[in-house]
């Protein structure tokens, strides 16, 4: 087996350049973590319901956010709190493989790399 030598900014184009693929669509598994993430998170404010819509759009009404029905549409009007402890559901349902790039991002300093 060969080995290489790589310097960072080559890596960077290597890593962006695989999760610019596919801009703006989302893999099976990363919309299965971010239902999972909030279904726990509406859990953890004890709002409930049958159907995840509803329950995010009565979490939406309360922050005074749009009732969309879609969690990601009001994640900038979070409060900070609450972002953060949906984002720790994220990170703790997110796909082995976007755990991998987020790590390897983070070791080279370029921030998360999973991009949700």
């Amino acid at each position: 087996m060969k080995k290489y030598i790589f310097t960072e900014s080559q890596i960077k184009k290597i890593v962006n350049s695989v999760l610019n693929e596919q801009p703006g669509t989302m893999s099976f598994d990363q919309k299965v973590a971010i239902n999972d993430a909030t279904k726990e998170f509406l859990d953890k404010k004890g709002i409930k319901g049958v159907d995840l819509t509803e329950r995010i759009k009565i979490y939406q009404k309360s922050i005074r956010c749009e009732e969309t029905g879609h969690m990601m549409d009001c994640k900038d009007m979070m409060p900070k709190e609450d972002k953060k402890i949906w984002q720790d559901y994220i990170n703790k349902n997110k796909p082995i493989y976007d755990k991998a790039a987020d790590w390897f991002n983070r070791m080279l300093g370029i921030g998360p790399g999973s991009g949700y």
